[in-house]
């Protein structure tokens, strides 16, 4: 069996469906739009197997792609799709997180207020920010720790 990366990309969308920059560009055809939207969700879906197998060793291999067929070749549970969604969403994120450190050192901070947004904005984003990834550690902590099918938690048998 095998994931159609649509399904990742929807779980992204619906984690983004306020973000009207993402799926709205300048003089594109809401069809257009989407397709672009479609085709950059399926660059931080790559960003998003590449941590997950970077932070862990799953029991499948998430790097089996087909992007001819646009599937990857494992029959991922809600559980595997959530936390990809999720790491998409971490990379999404981290795109701004760039920009700004682009910016820092080259303001000063009184023209970064004009250049971005307010302090405590940027603050207020970076913290979010880090959130995510800690949320995402957790649940790839978690994810680890667990049989992807049953949910039970894994055990070591050691020899006496």
């Amino acid at each position: 069996m095998s994931t159609s990366y649509e399904v990742f990309c929807s779980a992204f969308f619906d984690k983004i469906q306020n973000n009207k920059e993402f799926f709205n560009y300048y003089n594109l055809t809401d069809d257009e739009s989407l397709a672009l939207a479609k085709q950059r969700s399926k660059g931080y879906l790559k960003e998003a197997i590449v941590k997950l197998t970077l932070e862990c060793t799953p029991d499948v291999n998430f790097t089996d792609c087909d992007d001819t067929a646009e599937v990857v070749n494992v029959d991922a549970t809600m559980t595997e799709i959530d936390i990809v969604a999720n790491l998409m969403f971490e990379m999404f994120l981290q795109k701004d997180i760039a920009k700004l450190n682009a910016f820092s050192p080259h303001f000063t901070a009184s023209e970064l207020k004009s250049v971005l947004s307010p302090a405590n904005e940027r603050s207020t984003f970076v913290s979010m920010y880090k959130g995510v990834q800690s949320d995402n550690k957790d649940m790839i902590d978690n994810y680890k720790s667990r049989d992807r099918l049953t949910g039970k938690l894994k055990t070591l048998d050691f020899p006496l």
